[in-house]
């Protein structure tokens, strides 16, 4: 386990608890990007405030948001159910990881799960905005949860940012205007996903 060096730690800080771990977490503050923590609950890099488990042998650490987040969403692609928030990926899933249904990529942490019909979110598609300004377009682009709602008789969807064709079913942005369109995992800067 990596203990961070760099963080404002005040003993005195009450301790808290988590759904997602069986131990006590206390708030810690300025994690340093040259620490290379990683969030046990979104799998990417901790930055800045966070909770971090009390005993010195586990490495487990969320950040603020992640430790926030609700239990149980209702989401606007998955109208019928609520999304149970998982610590991890439902025990009957293969290797214990889920495939998400915004971007097609596996995860093996905080998973937004319908155990009805097996649907599956990362926390952080989860919360993809309806609107964004992308740095490669002029004017905004809006979410779609699959590209056949954009238009009728769409046969393919090619992501105008990395030239790869999108599954019909998973999230794109897309600009009515132009005609633009970038597959939801190009939304996220390069450097969330190393």
């Amino acid at each position: 386990m990596t203990t961070p060096k760099h963080h404002k730690y005040l003993p005195l800080r009450p301790c808290v608890n988590h759904f997602s771990h069986p131990h006590p977490l206390r708030p810690i503050d300025e994690i340093q990007a040259e620490e290379e923590l990683i969030c046990s609950g979104c799998g990417l890099q901790v930055i800045g405030s966070c909770f971090m488990c009390t005993k010195s042998d586990c490495g487990f650490l969320l950040h603020k948001s992640c430790f926030q987040l609700k239990l149980v969403l209702q989401h606007k692609s998955h109208p019928d159910h609520s999304l149970k928030l998982l610590s991890t990926p439902p025990h009957n899933y293969h290797a214990s990881i889920f495939i998400c249904n915004a971007c097609n990529d596996y995860g093996t942490g905080f998973d937004y799960h319908c155990s009805i019909c097996k649907f599956d979110l990362h926390v952080g598609c989860a919360q993809l905005p309806k609107t964004i300004n992308h740095k490669d377009h002029n004017h905004l682009l809006t979410l779609y949860y699959s590209f056949s709602c954009i238009k009728e008789n769409i046969e393919a969807f090619l992501c105008d940012h990395c030239g790869q064709y999108v599954q019909n079913g998973l999230w794109v942005y897309h600009c009515e205007i132009c005609d633009y369109g970038i597959h939801s995992r190009c939304t996220i800067p390069d450097d969330h996903l190393s």
